[in-house]
């Protein structure tokens, strides 16, 4: 029955009877391999709706208190920003101008989506061995989000300033190709002496970088990594991942930039470069090709190195301009349950755009009393 239902598209149905959020068949079937999945009562089709079972057991789902959807971005957005406050204030005696991430209020929900990762990925795989972090692109350290300027903590830092497991990183490597972000990276590096024995940062190209990972991991006793892969463009190409995942053990964060590439899929000079980001499968690209076309060739490719537990998460500025975050991992013989959280922070970040958290960081810093249509895009 289970097989028949994930032919079609289904939906998830809460508590209350309401459609929460509709996943396509690779989704409904990771939904059905989470026993224990606390958030969802059942799995619908169009036409007919069919109790979770697990074995021939139903499963039902634990009560508890939930959390709004405008809490759950406060819950997290606050940590960032004081940790982005902290981390200006050590810098901004300094003479010289240190070089920032400045961006839109967007940025602020992929930084949401790493810092929501960590704790459980921690929790869940540091009593086995030693992690790391892993930082490809990874910038200057400090963003300066929006209009009003929110300092929160880069990518590379998140990890290092936000401790909410009793378990932590035993390495970290940071790539990043352009000099004034490394400089910066690396200053910002110092105040941290803490993990100074532990890092190491890199100023080379994220392709080069990958061919002597595995090295520096096995010479650190590592046994598993988290990799963030936060690209401008398309600047990793699909060998370098391939070969990335062919030779460490990690769970991936990867930016999908969909606006990009739907703006470029039918442009001559930037097709090479598309071809060698998406990999096998975009030799031909299709005249009706499009940023979902895209994505699709990217995941089959994804789950064909192992990473066949992937979904997408849309990110929206508030205008035109969007990307996904794309994280995947390896399915176990447990069924990879962890990997829900993805799925309940998809729920949540893709009701809000880079204007809402605009409005709510205004709120945390006192701009603002009230928030407007908070969940509305």
């Amino acid at each position: 029955m289970a097989r028949r239902m994930f032919q079609k598209c289904v939906s998830v149905i809460g508590f209350d009877g309401s459609i929460a959020q509709e996943y396509s068949t690779i989704e409904c079937a990771q939904f059905w391999r989470m026993q224990n999945d606390p958030k969802y009562l059942s799995l619908c089709s169009p036409l007919r709706c069919y109790q979770r079972t697990w074995w021939g057991k139903t499963i039902l789902p634990k009560q508890g208190k939930t959390t709004s959807d405008r809490d759950w971005l406060v819950k997290h957005l606050n940590p960032l920003i004081d940790a982005g406050k902290d981390l200006l204030s050590k810098t901004a005696s300094q003479i010289v101008k240190v070089p920032t991430y400045d961006k839109g209020y967007w940025t602020g929900l992929k930084l949401i989506l790493e810092k929501y990762y960590i704790k459980p990925y921690l929790n869940i795989l540091g009593s086995r061995g030693n992690l790391a972090y892993v930082d490809l692109f990874a910038g200057p350290g400090l963003n300066l989000i929006g209009d009003q300027k929110v300092p929160v903590p880069g990518s590379p830092i998140i990890p290092i300033m936000i401790k909410e497991s009793e378990y932590q990183f035993s390495k970290f490597i940071f790539s990043e190709l352009n000099r004034d972000y490394f400089n910066a990276l690396a200053k910002r590096l110092a105040l941290f002496p803490e993990v100074k024995n532990i890092t190491e940062v890199l100023n080379k190209d994220a392709n080069l970088v990958i061919q002597g990972i595995s090295d520096i991991l096995n010479s650190n006793n590592i046994s598993h990594s988290l990799v963030f892969v936060d690209p401008e463009g398309m600047e990793l190409e699909w060998t370098s991942l391939e070969n990335l995942v062919d030779s460490i053990d990690c769970d991936l964060i990867i930016n999908f930039p969909s606006a990009g590439i739907n703006r470029n899929l039918h442009n001559p000079p930037v097709l090479p470069k598309i071809k060698k980001f998406l990999g096998p499968g975009a030799e031909n690209i299709p005249q009706n090709a499009d940023e979902q076309w895209a994505i699709e060739v990217y995941r089959r490719n994804l789950a064909s190195i192992g990473k066949d537990v992937s979904t997408e998460i849309i990110v929206k500025s508030g205008n035109a301009f969007h990307y996904h975050l794309i994280p995947a991992v390896r399915t176990t013989a447990g069924g990879s349950p962890w990997f829900r959280l993805f799925l309940d922070a998809k729920r949540r970040i893709e009701k809000f755009t880079g204007n809402i958290l605009g409005i709510i960081a205004d709120q945390i810093e006192g701009r603002a009393t009230a928030l407007d249509n908070e969940t509305k895009s």
